[in-house]
């Protein structure tokens, strides 16, 4: 249920006790109101518990006709806003609208923003000028022609005898020349078959090694794994969960409370309230039944049935969700379904 619904819960609830004679009781209307708290309304516990006990509410409920007209819901918001917070008293204004039977306002729509769209333009680069070629004349080197050295033939001279004498003369100094040439060239040591230290010396042409293709080394095989399956989660046990509830209630009407703390888990420890059960000689439970199962949790439902000191007694329905994954099985969840027998 929603935060209005919670309202209007908790006024037919409040309208049913006057008219059978008990008044607004506010230890009776807090932990009623945290039976009809749902999750989406755990935080708003503590300020329906402040709520239900304030003088603003008492005399609202003793007008007649109680719980009525829009003129109340200043004077008990004004209660909460003392002391909780702006988030908890708007939500608690819903509640409380509920509570007086006045109808549900309807949240005003965000507003929707329009975004600006950018401009697709986009500015288009400058065209770049080409270089200019600039053509480069070849350097044509012009080298001299060689120079023939010319050769100057004597004038003869007029007589035979002065020409054989010159022929003679240039034979005998031939002669003599090529002897000593030939005599220098004996005294010499043979030349040995070295290079000339002007010539370069080869090098010698460097090996080619082959390489040999490199095999890379080859990962063992593996067995492949065997595919495991994920555990299953442990199916629903009812006959734990029944035992759950028969337990706390066992130790509801013994007053052992830090024992009945045990069965609770999750939210519905935070809705224990020991005061609650302090005003009743004994409870118990009966007729209880399974009416669905989800993973590990039972839904149970059931009679509870409340001993007052007089001697009266009032029944209710009531829902349980039992958690039985775990030992021993813990109760998570407490809704109350209706008064059968009214005290």
């Amino acid at each position: 249920m929603n935060d209005h619904q919670l309202g209007a819960a908790l006024r037919q609830q409040v309208l049913s006790d006057l008219q059978h004679g008990r008044g607004a009781e506010g230890r009776r209307l807090q932990a009623l109101a945290g039976d009809l708290c749902g999750e989406e309304q755990i935080k708003l516990l503590p300020a329906l518990r402040h709520l239900v006990l304030s003088a603003a509410f008492t005399s609202a409920a003793s007008q007649s006709p109680p719980l009525s007209g829009s003129r109340l819901l200043p004077r008990l918001m004004q209660e909460l806003e003392e002391v909780f917070n702006p988030a908890i008293c708007t939500r608690m204004e819903r509640v409380v609208e509920g509570l007086l039977d006045l109808p549900p306002r309807e949240a005003p729509e965000p507003p929707t923003a329009t975004m600006p769209m950018p401009s697709t333009e986009a500015r288009s680069p400058a065209a770049r000028r080409p270089a200019r070629s600039v053509p480069v004349k070849p350097v044509v080197k012009t080298m001299p022609a060689p120079v023939t050295p010319s050769v100057q033939v004597p004038a003869s001279r007029g007589g035979g005898s002065h020409a054989l004498l010159g022929v003679l003369a240039f034979l005998t100094g031939g002669l003599a020349v090529a002897l000593v040439g030939a005599v220098m060239l004996l005294q010499q040591p043979p030349r040995s078959n070295l290079e000339s230290p002007s010539t370069p010396r080869p090098s010698p042409a460097p090996a080619v090694t082959t390489a040999k293709p490199v095999t890379p080394p080859r990962e063992p095989s593996l067995p492949e794994p065997e595919p495991t399956t994920p555990p299953q989660p442990p199916a629903a046990n009812t006959d734990q969960a029944i035992a759950s509830v028969q337990g706390l209630y066992a130790a509801l009407s013994g007053k052992a409370y830090n024992q009945a703390r045990q069965f609770f888990g999750g939210a519905a420890a935070d809705q224990f309230d020991p005061a609650f059960f302090n005003q009743f000689e004994r409870v118990s439970v009966s007729d209880l039944r399974e009416t669905g199962q989800e993973g590990s949790s039972v839904t149970l439902e059931g009679v509870v049935t409340f001993a007052y000191p007089d001697g009266s007694v009032q029944s209710e329905s009531r829902r349980f969700t039992v958690d039985t994954a775990s030992t021993p099985a813990l109760i998570i969840a407490s809704d109350f379904g209706g008064v059968i027998k009214a005290r």
